[in-house]
């Protein structure tokens, strides 16, 4: 079923302004004032110690569609994050 749903996203077919899948994002965590850099992947290919989040989880929901300087809250289960979107790769 996945398979037969799958379709070809060229990166160029992206904006590049906007956080969207395979786009790589600078966050300031404005919580501890660290940065840190997430890549926007499909569940499938998500793995944390490489820095690659889904865009289902709660970070690459939060993140979806968000602009340079935008500020994003994010609800986890550690409480309430809250990042600065600093550039979008």
């Amino acid at each position: 079923d996945r398979i037969g749903r799958a379709r070809i996203i060229k990166e160029e077919e992206l904006p590049s302004d906007k956080v969207y899948i395979l786009k790589t994002v600078v966050l300031k965590d404005l919580r501890f004032d660290d940065t840190i850099e997430y890549t926007l992947v499909s569940p499938a290919e998500a793995n944390f110690a490489e820095n690659k989040i889904s865009v289902e989880s709660p970070i690459g929901k939060a993140l979806l569609g968000k602009s340079r300087g935008e500020n994003v809250e994010v609800q986890a289960p550690a409480g309430v994050l809250t990042y600065k979107i600093l550039d979008i790769k």
